[in-house]
């Protein structure tokens, strides 16, 4: 069943970015992150950026999950030699 659910939200991202709110509303997946996570196992570089969003109660943070940009992937990831970690 997760790896129709990871095809799935793979084609998905690769139209758009998408919370874990319209993954479940749009897709039926329940445990996106979960399926974020077995994607990037699988070495698809998502990404999540914190975002604010209005709810019926005010508004709460959530991940918009996406993949990252040509320009993103010029960073590293992870501090190596030469590079200066913050």
């Amino acid at each position: 069943m997760s790896k129709r659910q990871n095809d799935k939200l793979l084609e998905a991202l690769k139209q758009r970015p998408m919370t874990a709110g319209e993954i479940w509303k749009e897709l039926g997946i329940a445990r996106a992150s979960a399926r974020v996570l077995d994607l990037r196992r699988e070495g698809h570089d998502i990404r999540s950026e914190p975002i604010t969003v209005r709810t019926r109660d005010g508004e709460a943070r959530v991940a918009l999950y996406k993949f990252a940009s040509p320009q993103q992937l010029l960073i590293p990831t992870t501090p190596g030699r030469g590079v200066m970690a913050a």
